[in-house]
């Protein structure tokens, strides 16, 4: 095509928009990039509904008016798409081998009794293991009311916790974690990855906090390793001493402390005994200390009552500006209490925390933080789940998940980059970008994972499976987003005169 030739191009069937006042949110539904129209530009937009032509010197140099820049941003951003390729089908896409996050299950038991933990970790007595690393299971003994049953676990399969709950996979030795990061990393790089997210996990993770200070000492920020290493943990907060906070704010290690509402029972320690103060004094601790840190609240069938406005008042008071809801994975959540109930609950929380500076977050929160840049998963790794092609979840054996509540076993850490060509690992790397069949067409598709992986393979014994009654709510609360929104907190391209 020469500079005097001319291309038709037409509105992409891929195009998705709400009216939001007096401006239209706009984005493609699988690459994202979410913008403001005015009403002029929505008018120049509406004139690519049939083929129109762009001259070449538009496509190629720079614009002289405000329509023809609308013009070039509409072509960037695939809304306005060439009429000679708008209906050719789109094939699979490449499967990408890219391990962004690194999980280190720290140890298998805890010393909380929480009424919905997916990890159904339950109180033991000390193994010669956990004696040998220094592990603290002074409170692992639980009554026999508060245990969880693990043979009722939505997540997990009971093959996958006879794997966790075996004596040999209790903790993680300093040494063993050390030589698992090193081998992840390795992995990491061999795919080009240069940066990435190394949470220590659990059960209670600093229930072997020997194991955390080995790791933190011996990689810092990766320079050494020639990737940059940051850190995150999730902990109940009740461990948190001087040395601890100290050492988070040193690493500069991300620390969620999960804590439902001040008023929630679901949180017991294993013993019975209320853990609010316990961890009331770990929040104060690390506030002491500067660190980085979120609440990690559940918004559950059990906490239902108890979530409202009190977990930001919680996280204002220790200085936590972030909040992240965990919204229930178990199915049944959004049959029983429903997709629109869901929505205005959490929501409601949502803008009471914008009033006091509080950011709510979770897995329903990412997607619409995908969608707001253009193709985000490219550089981001993954949709709202990282378990799908993006994460090494390793337990204390060296043993390979894609996270904590999967239950198809991937390889051994020391099997290195090999895990990357193993027909498990890739048919959870496949779902990176294409859901499953029944996601096509979904305004949401490329950027929802839908839920989370543990109760869909548990009940589909698949990871390529939906589960429909959650679907309206990842909508509803996305949809929320975009309607809350106002002109130039994202780009808005404003055509006629203020």
């Amino acid at each position: 095509m020469n500079s005097f030739e001319s291309e038709p191009f037409i509105l992409s069937e891929n195009i998705v928009q709400t009216k939001v006042d007096q401006h239209f949110a706009t984005y493609h539904r699988l690459l994202g990039g979410l913008f403001f129209l005015d009403e002029a530009g929505q008018e120049l937009l509406n004139t690519y509904r049939k083929p129109r032509n762009v001259p070449a010197s538009l496509l190629s140099g720079e614009a002289s008016t405000r329509a023809d820049e609308l013009t070039q941003q509409l072509i960037a951003r695939h809304i306005l798409v060439p009429a000679r390729g708008q209906q050719l089908p789109a094939g699979p896409s490449v499967v990408e081998k890219k391990i962004n996050i690194i999980q280190l299950i720290l140890a298998n038991a805890c010393n909380f009794g929480c009424t919905y933990c997916f990890e159904g970790v339950q109180g033991k007595e000390m193994s010669a293991e956990d004696e040998y690393n220094k592990v603290d299971t002074s409170r692992l003994i639980a009554r026999e009311g508060i245990k969880v049953n693990i043979e009722d676990s939505i997540y997990a399969s009971k093959e996958r916790f006879d794997h966790q709950y075996d004596p040999k996979n209790r903790s993680m030795k300093p040494a063993d974690g050390i030589a698992y990061v090193e081998s992840a990393l390795a992995v990491a790089r061999s795919e080009g990855v240069v940066e990435v997210m190394l949470q220590f996990f659990g059960g209670e993770p600093l229930l072997n906090w020997r194991t955390i200070q080995a790791v933190l000492e011996r990689f810092g920020n990766g320079e050494r390793e020639g990737i940059k290493i940051h850190y995150s943990t999730v902990t109940n907060g009740s461990l948190i001493t001087e040395e601890v906070a100290r050492t988070f704010a040193q690493y500069q290690v991300a620390v969620c402390v999960s804590f439902d509402s001040p008023t929630s029972p679901s949180r017991p320690l294993k013993n019975g005994d209320d853990s609010t103060p316990v961890v009331m004094q770990g929040l104060r601790t690390l506030q002491r200390y500067n660190n980085r840190v979120a609440i990690n609240a559940a918004l559950t069938s059990s906490t239902w009552s108890d979530f409202d406005n009190s977990i930001v008042d919680l996280a204002v008071d220790v200085g936590a500006r972030e909040i992240g809801v965990v919204v229930d994975f178990d199915p049944t959540f959004y049959s029983d209490f429903g997709a629109r109930n869901i929505v205005e609950r959490l929501w409601n929380v949502v803008e009471y925390g914008r009033s006091r500076g509080v950011v709510l977050t979770g897995y329903w929160h990412q997607i619409f933080q995908v969608m707001l840049g253009f193709d985000s998963v490219t550089f981001r790794g993954f949709k709202n789940c990282s378990a799908k092609g993006a994460q090494f979840s390793i337990e204390p054996n060296g043993s390979v998940f894609a996270c904590k509540a999967g239950s198809t076993l991937l390889g051994d850490i020391r099997d290195g980059t090999e895990i990357l060509n193993s027909e498990p690992y890739l048919q959870h790397a496949r779902l990176r970008r294409d859901n499953p069949d029944f996601c096509r067409g979904c305004e949401i598709e490329g950027f929802c994972g839908g839920l989370c992986l543990g109760p869909l393979e548990k009940k589909f014994a698949s990871v390529d499976s939906v589960e429909p009654s959650a679907c309206d709510f990842y909508r509803g609360i996305t949809q929320k987003h975009i309607e809350s929104l106002k002109p130039y907190e994202v780009a808005t391209f404003d055509l006629q005169p203020a």
